[in-house]
């Protein structure tokens, strides 16, 4: 499965974690979706954080500053204004654990071990949280949304050339970077997965 915060080699602002400690700093459930929802807007503040984890402000300004100590995130302007009303943005368009899952090394692959359970659990929630509120929404954002399995018949080389083709794609309409939005633009959730269907056994 690729991660969630793994983005396409071609989006120039994608940033590659490879360093074993900040790898598992994100698998603290609520500190990966902190970084997640700070990826969907320009800034937002611990205050707001928590009302999206479901944490408190101070606990999420503590994880807001874990993320800064990884760099995964910064102060947006420099700001040092209170903790829980300080802006903070995303230090990158995008995140990589690891290169790429070829890496086998032991502390690798641990870290990909703890990162990946709050990846699905992030995942998880903003779908009951959609499906939930689904019915509620404006027609025209019902219309647009929408889930899609497919399943190819590739080899590893075509299965990597449409990963790119795909992050090609969606990269100018990436929030952290996407200069001037229209109008009724809104942070929208895209998962994407490709992996080998495995048997069973």
């Amino acid at each position: 499965m690729k991660d969630l915060l793994q983005v396409s080699p071609i989006t120039p602002a994608r940033r590659i974690v490879d360093d074993v400690d900040a790898m598992r700093a994100l698998a603290h459930p609520d500190r990966l979706a902190i970084l997640l929802y700070l990826l969907s807007a320009p800034t937002r503040t611990a205050t707001e954080c928590a009302g999206h984890v479901g944490a408190s402000p101070s606990a999420c300004s503590y994880h807001l500053r874990e993320l800064e100590r990884f760099s995964y995130v910064e102060r947006a302007d420099g700001d040092e204004t209170d903790g829980r009303v300080r802006p903070w943005k995303a230090a990158a368009v995008g995140f990589s654990v690891g290169k790429d899952r070829s890496d086998g090394s032991p502390a690798a692959q641990a870290a990909r071990h703890a990162v990946g359970p709050a990846e699905l659990d992030e995942n998880s929630r903003l779908i009951e949280r959609f499906v939930t509120a689904a019915d509620d929404l404006d027609p025209s954002w019902q219309s647009a949304s929408d889930f899609h399995t497919f399943e190819l018949l590739v080899t590893a080389e075509e299965l990597k050339r449409l990963n790119d083709d795909v992050a090609r794609l969606m990269s100018s309409y990436r929030a952290p970077v996407r200069a001037g939005p229209p109008d009724g633009a809104a942070a929208v959730h895209v998962v994407y997965q490709a992996f080998p269907r495995l048997d069973a056994s």
